[in-house]
């Protein structure tokens, strides 16, 4: 079956890498995919695979190619954007002001249609039902959490997804067991003091020197807070207060992250932040409101098992040299682990660095392009993990 999937990706390559330069040029925000959902829907329609929509507050597709036999594999590709101005010269740059993929989802969407019309091309192959999901508003990690509540994972056995990783060589797999990127919960921090005229800082309460003495102390909850062998980081990556230099505001706010490599240290971050925020905020008179992301997103936790199915289709369709053990996690988090929490299965990071020796854009940066020559290894995986597990 191999051979036939080879010749299939050669023939297809070219609309592949198609589809993921439209799709780049027209990025969406999480839960704002419309396009992007009705490009892929259209896609799936003329490969004949039938899709539902409608998920995950409307952009959330799920496709069943059906094959003989019991077992349901899941493979997931996320669709959104980020918001934030491409600064490339790319030909199909953005089109959208404010919008672009900084993080190769147009790359991961178009590889899962890729592997979609292959896979259905020879159904009569598989020996169980491939499933497709195409997630919206990862960056926000909140659309996997609403597809697997919507049952998208109902009678899954085993799941699997990509994401391109700049810091692997092209056509490169990254694979590890157990936990392979963290667990991460955003948060808000509403400061509240009294305003007044800048010259009179006694006839009010200074919500910005609180601010800056809460953002000093988030720096000890993980050097004072956690296990020195544990793993953690509390970073806050907005501050916004006042409106003009010579008056003290009623009110600052603090945005940021707690991130940690297990569910209990997560907790541990989020506890310590609500503390420290609330009573460095009163020891100068004024207070803290702190709330944080309703469902937080759990650490990625890769099952041992289904990620020795992957070293062996990585052997038999990319070669042994193909596959790269990632040595520690990533602090990074990916809302994938809501659907690893369901069904055993693994995130594998897809090499997506330049082949020409440049050095490479990390992910989220403005000049961010997912590396086209990565298609054809991310489509053998993908087909390979898929006719592999019914193995």
């Amino acid at each position: 079956m191999m051979d036939h999937m080879t010749a299939a990706i050669s023939e297809i390559l070219p609309e592949i890498t198609a589809l993921r330069h439209e799709l780049h040029a027209h990025p969406e925000a999480g839960f704002e995919e419309e396009w992007t959902s009705d490009r892929i829907a259209r896609f799936l329609g003329e490969a004949g695979i039938a899709c539902k929509r409608g998920y995950a507050r409307g952009t959330g597709i799920v496709a069943d190619i059906e094959g003989e036999g019991r077992k349901t594999i899941a493979l997931r590709a996320d669709m959104d954007g980020l918001e934030m101005q491409e600064e490339s010269r790319l030909p199909y740059v953005s089109k959208v002001p404010n919008r672009m993929h900084a993080c190769g989802h147009d790359g991961h969407a178009a590889c899962l249609c890729g592997a979609a019309k292959i896979l259905a091309r020879h159904r009569e192959r598989l020996r169980g039902r491939v499933r497709l999901i195409f997630q919206p508003a990862e960056e926000p990690v909140s659309g996997a959490s609403c597809m697997v509540s919507e049952g998208v994972m109902n009678g899954v056995d085993a799941v699997f997804a990509l994401h391109a990783w700049p810091a692997l060589p092209a056509g490169h797999i990254g694979v590890r067991a157990g936990t392979i990127m963290a667990g991460a919960s955003r948060f808000r921090i509403t400061v509240h003091g009294k305003g007044c005229h800048g010259a009179e800082p006694a006839a009010g309460i200074d919500p910005v020197v609180a601010a800056a003495h809460i953002t000093t102390v988030l720096q000890t909850v993980v050097s004072r807070e956690l296990d020195p062998l544990e793993t953690g980081v509390v970073t806050v990556g907005r501050i916004v207060a006042g409106t003009a230099p010579n008056i003290i505001p009623e009110t600052a706010t603090l945005e940021g992250t707690c991130r940690a490599l297990t569910t209990e240290d997560g907790a541990t971050l989020a506890r310590s932040v609500q503390r420290i925020a609330e009573h460095t905020a009163r020891a100068l008179r004024a207070t803290a409101e702190v709330e944080f992301q309703e469902v937080p997103c759990p650490p990625t936790v890769n099952d041992p098992r289904m990620v020795d199915l992957v070293r062996a289709t990585i052997d038999a369709t990319l070669g042994h040299d193909k596959s790269v053990e990632i040595a520690r996690p990533s602090m990074a988090a990916e809302d994938f682990a809501f659907y690893l929490q369901k069904a055993p299965g693994a995130l594998l990071w897809l090499g997506n660095a330049p082949g020409d020796g440049r050095p490479p854009a990390s992910l989220h940066s403005a000049c961010f392009d997912f590396n086209d020559e990565t298609i054809p290894a991310a489509l053998a995986l993908l087909t390979g993990i898929a006719t592999r597990f019914f193995q």
